[in-house]
């Protein structure tokens, strides 16, 4: 064959004969099953894809159909009878094939539907194959219909498309129906792998898996790379299949990835910018960014995927990437890259438009999901609370929590930020109430007013305790009762009148629905367990617990000595 008779590949080798096409076995089985028990439909419509085998099983089909050698037990075209021969050469009279894209008229149509009350001149039956029928016009589909009910017995209506959804439901309708699959990346990576070797190239796996990757599940696309490939007249390796079909390799591309996913804008650009100058292809790299992610999220959902290939270094460290970043984040991060990379197509400089998806896509990133904000929030608040309880039940510097520990909680929070502030005021103002409070319960106990101290002591808790405004020596108290005497409203009665006795002042104490402090018993049952603690971790209180077996501390006391009047624990 001299240089002027080149066929490309994915002519060369189409398949010739059903057992020849690859991954569309379901398809051909059924074909073959019709014809076995001669029940083949008079129109059949293929749909699917580009590149899968549509207008190839077409032909096949019409071969078969007319095939004078064609044996029921094996049905599949001799391609040694002269009707196989003319419809390979597309010089049967009998077998029309029409491209519906360049032939969309009713005109057209009208000339089918003359031809058809015609008896085929060498061929078992008439065939027209119309390939995109999608393209045709409404009045052209209208002409064809009662046609295509009830033809001639020996004729037979083959369609090929790659938009159904376009195609009337009344031709749907009166055709068997058949829908091709995207070629297996696996078997488009074994066949390439024999083109290649048949042509006299070697062509490792590694490569022939780039190529079908690219190809998307197409051989016509697969065999068309491939073509190029070998046009470079190099040996073949995975950098020269990446150069021809401007893609990086995947360390690049995860370098970039990984910088995007940690928000690093500086970098990320940086990264970019190599690739560019190394003339990748922004719409294949923006592929590559959409599958890594994809990828990403296979391995942390734990999902084996065998149809993406990487290499092991790779796989590693998306496997450590699984593991920094959580399900939501890369949910939302596939979303926002696969809008922002489909507005590439839209734009007047594509390479600014990636640059700046890039910067907005290392912003998104640094942002909390919502999950993450929710769950953030509420530890924030659930610590917030615990700070104000400690303020509240104990006086003692060691429970105090500083301002600078207490706003690193919030830091990057500004929904707290506030809160915080005026719960640092309110704290300040509760610790002032609560020991007012706690002195004007010490003093009913000095006056022995035993019975209403203690009351106010266990069965209140204080919410508020304020100065009545207006009024001179007139204070308010709120209290929450937690006991269970039901004359609360008396026993507050009785106190008020009892404070207004001895201190010359209006005295105001009222229950209320309210939550309040820890009532003064628990905040010293609180204070006494502290102490227990405290006094636990004394090494030679240690020491006495090592040697007396089974021993605790149970309980603590102050004695005063008679000599030096210094306190001692024991």
């Amino acid at each position: 064959m001299t240089d002027n008779e080149y066929i490309v590949l994915a002519r060369k080798y189409r398949p010739k004969k059903f057992s020849d096409i690859i991954g569309q076995d379901e398809v051909c089985s059924v074909i073959e099953g019709a014809i076995k028990l001669n029940r083949v439909a008079h129109a059949f419509l293929f749909s699917g894809t580009r590149g899968i085998g549509k207008t190839t099983i077409a032909r096949i089909l019409a071969k078969t159909l007319n095939c004078e050698n064609l044996d029921l037990k094996n049905p599949e075209p001799c391609g040694k009878c002269k009707n196989c021969i003319s419809i390979d050469n597309e010089s049967n009279i009998d077998v029309v094939e029409i491209d519906a894209a360049s032939r969309t008229g009713v005109a057209d149509v009208r000339e089918i539907i003359e031809n058809i009350n015609y008896k085929p001149v060498n061929a078992k039956k008439k065939i027209f194959i119309i390939d995109e029928v999608h393209m045709l016009s409404k009045a052209a589909f209208n002409a064809l219909l009662k046609t295509l009910e009830e033809p001639p017995l020996d004729v037979v209506f083959i369609f090929a498309t790659t938009e159904t959804e376009k195609v009337p439901v009344t031709i749907l309708s009166r055709c068997q129906r058949f829908v091709l699959r995207r070629v297996d990346l696996n078997m488009i990576t074994d066949h390439l792998i024999n083109v290649a070797k048949k042509e006299g190239y070697t062509l490792d796996k590694e490569s022939a898996q780039i190529i079908s990757i690219c190809s998307e599940g197409s051989m016509r696309d697969s065999l068309s790379i491939l073509d190029n490939v070998l046009a470079r007249n190099k040996k073949i390796s995975p950098e020269l299949v990446r150069n021809v079909i401007g893609l990086t390799d995947n360390t690049q591309a995860l370098d970039l990835f990984e910088s995007l996913c940690n928000g690093e804008v500086k970098l990320s650009l940086e990264k970019f910018q190599e690739l560019y100058e190394k003339g990748i292809s922004i719409d294949e790299l923006a592929k590559s960014l959409m599958k890594l992610t994809y990828n990403l999220a296979l391995i942390k959902s734990k999902f084996e995927n065998s149809y993406d290939f990487f290499d092991s270094k790779s796989i590693d460290r998306l496997k450590k990437l699984s593991e920094k970043f959580e399900m939501d984040f890369l949910t939302r991060f596939w979303e926002v890259m696969q809008r922002y990379l489909n507005e590439l197509s839209d734009t007047f400089d594509e390479k600014q438009c990636f640059e700046m998806a890039i910067m907005r896509m290392c912003y998104i990133s640094l942002i909390p999901t919502p999950f993450e904000a929710l769950i953030k929030k509420e530890d924030d608040k659930k610590r917030l609370t615990e700070i104000g309880e400690n303020r509240q039940s104990s006086q003692n510097d060691d429970s105090q929590i500083t301002q600078k520990e207490t706003s690193n909680i919030v830091e990057n929070n500004l929904a707290l930020k506030r809160d915080l502030l005026d719960q640092n005021k309110s704290f300040e103002n509760n610790e002032s109430n609560l020991k007012k409070f706690t002195e004007l319960v010490e003093f009913l106990e000095k006056e022995s007013e035993m019975l209403v101290a203690y009351h106010l002591r266990n069965s209140f808790r204080l919410v508020s305790y304020s100065e009545l405004d207006g009024n001179k020596d007139a204070f308010h108290i709120e209290l929450e009762n937690i006991g269970e005497n039901q004359e609360a409203q008396s026993i507050l009665w009785k106190a008020s009148k009892i404070l207004g006795k001895l201190t010359n002042k209006r005295w105001i104490l009222s229950v209320t629905n309210k939550s309040g402090f820890k009532s003064l018993s628990e905040i010293e049952q609180l204070n006494y367990e502290r102490k227990v603690e405290q006094i636990k971790k004394e090494d030679s209180i240690k020491k006495i617990l090592d040697i007396i077996p089974s021993s605790e501390v149970t309980s603590v006391k102050e004695i005063e000595k008679e000599n030096n009047k210094n306190k001692e624990k024991k």
